[in-house]
């Protein structure tokens, strides 16, 4: 198995990283090794398949020096990328809204001829008083279930928060942070775009020992990003995620939420998921990986946008842009030269008819 991954080209590996990880879960109720080792089979997939050089490219400001300067790797929420869908997902509120709408059509008829003929039949509570109450006015069914539905739309406000929560989760979830990273340091659009207008620098990195970035209480994973023409579907996650949390909002008994997560059980993977799909169209050219810090939620830095880990000696060499101001070269080359990594210059390559970037060793 492992020497026919090997032998993927880099877009067959990455057609078949989405195939894989698109259909592959972690379902939560599953045992310690049982979850260790679905999590190895996604690395043993990955790992080969690391390229040796990843680029992240940076803006001559005093974060970006201090950062390259203390051997940090800046990652933060995703809510603070430019782009609004990153890290988005899909919830299909119309079809659900039917779902509720059919079972409460199936349900409550019976619900009814039960109360009718025994008002006891169900817990004493508010919904069922009023149900009791449109009973006795003698209204027609059809008139008490339309009347009701009003009452139960009520209900639902708070499901539907929690589902707008859920919704936004990945973005607003600070205890897992970003770093992007791409495959190629001569792409125009982002010395363009993420470099300052070639006024910056690029570092490269090998990744390949990812596993050594993971401290503390931090683990660090690395994934190429899957570019789709659709948001992932949530759908059914979260309402798994809702359901689990109305339990434990309602203050159910212990036993009653452990049976309900072990019938109705949550994939661990999705909250990998959510941070690896970007939009096709837009930003295919950008060939990103992404690397995964997750803190512990107990831990403080879980709380901020913003956080810094260690690079654990996986900075390799610095590119200096093609307009990068003299000053801020000669401080970044200093530093280099303090680390002993390999140093470049990027240029604008003007004996060539195309539109090409060179790259020459210092």
């Amino acid at each position: 198995m492992s020497k026919k991954r090997k032998s993927y080209s880099r877009i067959q590996f990455k057609k078949e990283f989405a195939k894989l990880i698109d259909s592959m879960s972690i379902p939560s109720n599953l045992s310690d090794k049982e979850t260790i080792e679905g999590y190895s089979e996604l690395f043993s997939f990955v790992e080969p398949h690391i390229p040796n050089k990843l680029f992240r490219f940076r803006k001559c400001d005093i974060n970006s020096m201090i950062s390259f300067e203390q051997n940090t790797i800046p990652v933060c929420a995703a809510n603070k990328f430019p782009d609004k869908y990153d890290s988005t997902v899909y919830y299909d509120h119309k079809t659900v809204a039917k779902r509720f709408r059919d079972a409460y059509n199936q349900l409550m008829p019976q619900l009814l001829l039960m109360l009718k003929s025994n008002p006891s039949a169900l817990p004493s509570n508010e919904m069922t008083s009023k149900l009791l109450e449109l009973i006795h006015s003698s209204k027609t069914n059809e008139v008490i279930l339309e009347v009701f539905w009003k009452e139960y739309e009520k209900l639902q406000s708070e499901l539907k928060n929690q589902i707008y929560m859920q919704e936004q989760w990945p973005r607003t979830n600070k205890a897992t942070k970003i770093a992007c990273f791409t495959e190629t340091v001569k792409s125009k659009f982002m010395w363009d775009n993420y470099a300052d207008g070639y006024k910056g620098f690029a570092l490269e990195y090998d990744f390949r020992g990812w596993r050594s970035l993971s401290i503390n209480n931090h683990a660090v994973m690395l994934f190429p990003i899957i570019y789709s023409s659709h948001k992932i579907d949530a759908t059914e996650m979260i309402d798994r995620l809702v359901g689990q949390n109305s339990i434990v909002f309602n203050n159910a008994p212990e036993d009653i939420k452990k049976q309900y997560e072990t019938m109705v059980p949550i994939d661990r993977l999705y909250f990998l998921k959510v941070y690896l799909y970007k939009d096709k169209a837009e930003y295919s050219h950008e060939r990103e990986w992404r690397l995964l810090d997750i803190a512990n939620s107990n831990a403080p830095e879980a709380n901020d946008d913003f956080f810094e880990i260690n690079d654990a000696n996986s900075l390799k060499a610095i590119y200096y842009g093609p307009e990068i101001e003299s000053r801020f070269k000669a401080h970044l080359r200093g530093i280099a030269r303090q680390k002993r990594i390999k140093e470049y210059d990027v240029v604008l390559d003007t004996n060539s008819r195309k539109y090409d970037l060179s790259v020459l060793p210092i």
